[in-house]
C-alpha cells in the first residue's frame, strides 16, 4: 500500500510539472472531433516570429502512453526553431482524450477507430489560415509509427512527408482497412536492432523496400521502442530535422 501510494504521488508530481512546463512553452490545450464524434486533445503551438503560413508536424505517441511523451524531447524545440507548427495528440483511450466502446487490443488493428483520430488532427491543422495545408507531415512512435505509414499510403491524408519509429507491417495493414499490398511514399523510418528479436528492424526494411519518393532507414543499436530510442540517440533528433528540411 505504501508503495501504491508513492506511486501514485510521484505521477501526481509529474502531471503537474508536465502541465506547468507546457504553460510556460506556450503549448495550447486544444480539442476536436473525429468523424464518430470522439473528442481529441492535443497540445498545439505556432513558432512565434515567424512568417505564416507555417509548415505542420503531427506527433503520435506509442501505445499506452500520451502526447506528453513529446515535450520532453529536444526534438519539440529544435521544430519550432525551424519553424513548423506542432500537434501533439492523444490517441483515443489515451491521455486526456475519450474513450470509445472497443477494447485497446483491437485500437491497434481497426481502421475506423485510431485512423479517424488522425484524419480529425489534420482537418484540425487545414482549418487553421496560419498553416500551410500542403506542408504537414507525422512523426509516430510504434501505433503512431503504423498510423504514420498508413497516411503515407493514401492520398485522402494529405500528408507530405513522414517520419515511422518502430513501426508493425501486419498493423499497418489493418489500419488502412484496404486488402491489396500498399505502397509508401516519402517515408524516414527507424527502429532499434535488437527490439522485439529484431522483428522491428526487419519489418523498418519490409515498409522501406515498399517505399517511393524520397525515403531513409536508420537502425540503431539496443533494444529501444517507439519515441523511447530518439531518448538514447540524440542524433537521430537532428536527422530527423534534416529529413523534414528536404521533404516538407
Amino acid at each position: 500500500m505504501k508503495n501504491l501510494f508513492i506511486f501514485s504521488l510521484s505521477l501526481f508530481f509529474l502531471s503537474s510539472v508536465t502541465l506547468l512546463a507546457q504553460q510556460e512553452r506556450g503549448i495550447s490545450e486544444v480539442q476536436f472531433l473525429t468523424k464518430d464524434s470522439i473528442r481529441i486533445n492535443a497540445g498545439y503551438q505556432i513558432p512565434k516570429g515567424k512568417i505564416s503560413p507555417a509548415p505542420a508536424i503531427i506527433l503520435i505517441h506509442q501505445g499506452g502512453s500520451s502526447m506528453e511523451e513529446w515535450y520532453a524531447l529536444p526534438l519539440w524545440q529544435r521544430f519550432l526553431d525551424e519553424g513548423y507548427a506542432i500537434l501533439a495528440y492523444d490517441i483515443r483511450q489515451h491521455g486526456k482524450s475519450a474513450k470509445d466502446d472497443g477494447d485497446i487490443n483491437d485500437l491497434f488493428n481497426n481502421p475506423n477507430r485510431a485512423p479517424f483520430d488522425l484524419l480529425a488532427a489534420i482537418k484540425f491543422l487545414e482549418q487553421d489560415t496560419r498553416i500551410d495545408s500542403l506542408r504537414i507531415g507525422i512523426v509516430g512512435a510504434s501505433i503512431g509509427a503504423n498510423l504514420a505509414c498508413v497516411a503515407a499510403a493514401s492520398e485522402k491524408y494529405h500528408v507530405k512527408s513522414a517520419v515511422s519509429i518502430s513501426a508493425k507491417v501486419s498493423a499497418v495493414q489493418n489500419l488502412s482497412g484496404q486488402k491489396g499490398p500498399l505502397s509508401f511514399r516519402n517515408v524516414f523510418y527507424i527502429a532499434s536492432k535488437e527490439e522485439q528479436n529484431g522483428m522491428r528492424a526487419q519489418w523498418a526494411n519490409e515498409l522501406y523496400a515498399e517505399t517511393s519518393g524520397n525515403k531513409k532507414l536508420e537502425i540503431a543499436e539496443g533494444d529501444k521502442h517507439g519515441s523511447f530510442i530518439l531518448r538514447e540517440n540524440e542524433s537521430l533528433e537532428k536527422s530527423i530535422v534534416e529529413w523534414f528540411r528536404e521533404t516538407l
